[in-house]
């Protein structure tokens, strides 16, 4: 017998559980417990998918970004070839950097099929293509399809893809002329003009970065230093580093062993408003879910009230036999936990399916949409809605789910634990 009056031993699991599957008509659980268990298994499940879409919306775009342009820069304008590729052989000895590559890099117009359009071209050794991680083959594709080859590097570029063949794009494939008109000048008997030179595209590549695949060219270094003119000059250092995050520590390593020789700057000072933006709208997103489950879970305070007040007389009984208040508050306790946690884990349930599935939901919803995309690239900047599961948030969101079903569930519990069973049995 003590066994079963032990708290949350059988006796009271086995009343809940008995009130829980007790129809409506029988004082059981009303139509308010399972509009909360419905509510609840939908918050959770919105906090679940839009967290995880908003984590792969970060760590996609950072991916891009950080593929397509230097985790930290270095000026060195300043400096001949051979005196920026000695700074770059210091820094490349330091841990931590995977990389050092120089490169130039221009703003120019573009023309191609009767289309215009700005671009950025970046100049770049041949040698230094297996440094961006957005190559899958180092480059090699570029280079068989002539990148660098000939006399001053050729006249064969890559372009991104958004910019040789997008909405607004040039309409170019590869094999296909373009014309680069740079900010510089040539002097003639008719005045200054552009400088421009033809090219032709050998390869398309994509960064996974709208931004960057509507902006970028990459052109052989010797090629670019002759169209700028910029013989026997670089403009910048490209450098990696094993950890992004860590570049504060990396400049500070950079400036000691080269004895303060470049100027420096990080990606994240160049994308500070960005990262930001992510930070708070990912905060913000999560309180706002976060006090819709809140929401939901008030409705088992109503719910747990009613089969309360429908039990009056059962709540009696079980007092005169010997059930102390503190057993009363815990089988209204566990029917209203129960119900939170039944809707957290369905919820969590279907939340983690949904991402695990996101692509093929991504596709069922296109074929319904007229013309169009639920999710098109060129508007939002990425080729495919991302998601990434953080099983961090799939459980924090089903615990904080449980502590708030149990924390309302607590105030009617607490009441139906100070009926006074004289005056219930009277009464009924």
């Amino acid at each position: 017998m003590s066994q079963a009056a032990a708290p949350f031993g059988r006796l009271e699991r086995t009343l809940a559980w008995r009130y829980l599957r007790a129809k409506r008509e029988h004082g059981g659980a009303s139509l308010i417990s399972i509009i909360s268990f419905v509510g609840i298994f939908f918050a959770v499940a919105a906090l679940i998918i839009t967290m995880s879409i908003m984590s792969g919306f970060r760590a996609t775009l950072l991916d891009a970004l950080l593929g397509g342009q230097p985790h930290v820069y270095a000026v060195v304008n300043q400096y001949t070839e051979a005196e920026a590729e000695s700074i770059a052989d210091k820094i490349r000895e330091i841990p931590g950097v995977t990389s050092a590559s120089p490169y130039i890099e221009e703003y120019v117009l573009v023309t191609a099929n009767g289309r215009k359009t700005g671009a950025v071209v970046r100049a770049m050794r041949n040698e230094d293509l297996s440094t961006l991680p957005f190559l899958q083959d180092h480059g090699q594709a570029a280079i068989d399809a002539g990148f660098g080859v000939g006399r001053n590097g050729g006249n064969t570029i890559m372009m991104g893809a958004f910019l040789a063949a997008g909405r607004e794009g040039l309409g170019v494939i590869p094999g296909d002329k373009i014309e680069i008109i740079t900010t510089g000048t040539n002097a003639s008997v008719m005045g200054a003009t552009p400088r421009s030179k033809a090219y032709t595209v050998g390869e398309i590549f994509s960064t996974g970065s709208v931004e960057l695949d509507m902006a970028y060219i990459f052109m052989p270094m010797d090629q670019a230093q002759i169209l700028f003119q910029s013989k026997d000059h670089y403009q910048m250092l490209d450098i990696r580093l094993k950890d992004p995050d860590k570049t504060q520590e990396a400049m500070q390593a950079i400036a000691q062993a080269t004895g303060n020789a470049v100027r420096m700057y990080d990606w994240k000072s160049q994308r500070a408003a960005y990262l930001n933006a992510l930070k708070v709208e990912r905060t913000m997103v999560r309180l706002l879910v976060m006090v819709i489950m809140g929401i939901a879970t008030l409705n088992i305070i109503v719910g747990v009230v009613m089969l309360v007040k429908n039990k009056t007389r059962d709540i009696a009984i079980l007092r005169t036999i010997g059930l102390g208040r503190g057993g009363v508050l815990r089988v209204f306790l566990m029917v209203g936990t129960v119900l939170g946690s039944l809707g957290a884990m369905l919820g969590m349930t279907v939340g983690v399916l949904f991402i695990l599935n996101i692509g093929a939901i991504e596709a069922l919803i296109n074929l319904f949409m007229d013309g169009g995309k639920v999710f098109d690239a060129e508007t939002y900047g990425l080729a495919h809605l991302p998601a990434i599961l953080d099983w961090g948030d799939v459980f924090s969101t089903g615990l904080y789910a449980l502590a708030m079903s149990a924390g309302v569930s607590l105030i009617p519990a607490w009441w139906a634990s100070r009926q006074d069973p004289v005056s219930a049995l009277r009464f009924e």
